[in-house]
């Protein structure tokens, strides 16, 4: 199961790439998941912001007990850093910079470290392996929010 979640931290890596450089830079910047929605730059600024607090959860879970994660108002990120002012491919860069240290710290974990947990806020107990699982399965919903808000007509 975990390597099967690894190679989906690359491929969801890959799949925003091949969609952030085929799409419009206007649509990136304009295009909307709703009236108050994110549009794609917001989109990909998001997953860059939150791949150092998913590294963090999982580095202390690996070095402490039942650590609790820090949470993040993901929609005061938006306003305090400023995602419409960014650039997406300097975002994406960013994010991938982040991925290959997500990725390498994934990589290094023992078998016996995969069933240390921590506490998720909202969520409860989680496993090292859980906290991976999240990380693609977080990757996966945003592409899916990121090309079906890509396809609206204009």
């Amino acid at each position: 199961m975990r390597n099967r979640h690894l190679l989906m931290l690359e491929r969801t890596l890959k799949t925003l790439t091949s969609v952030i450089t085929a799409a419009d830079s206007a649509d990136l910047r304009a295009k909307r998941d709703g009236p108050d929605g994110w549009t794609p730059l917001d989109i990909v600024c998001h997953l860059r912001d939150l791949e150092p607090l998913f590294i963090s959860r999982a580095q202390s879970v690996i070095d402490h007990d039942n650590p609790t994660f820090v949470t993040y108002n993901v929609n005061q990120l938006v306003i305090d850093n400023n995602y419409a002012a960014q650039d997406p491919a300097e975002a994406l860069a960013e994010l991938s910079a982040s991925r290959a240290r997500t990725l390498a710290l994934f990589r290094a974990v023992q078998d016996d470290q995969w069933a240390r947990t921590g506490i998720h806020p909202a969520y409860g107990l989680q496993t090292l392996l859980d906290v991976l699982m999240h990380i693609a399965h977080h990757d996966l919903d945003h592409i899916e929010q990121m090309t079906r808000v890509l396809a609206q007509e204009s």
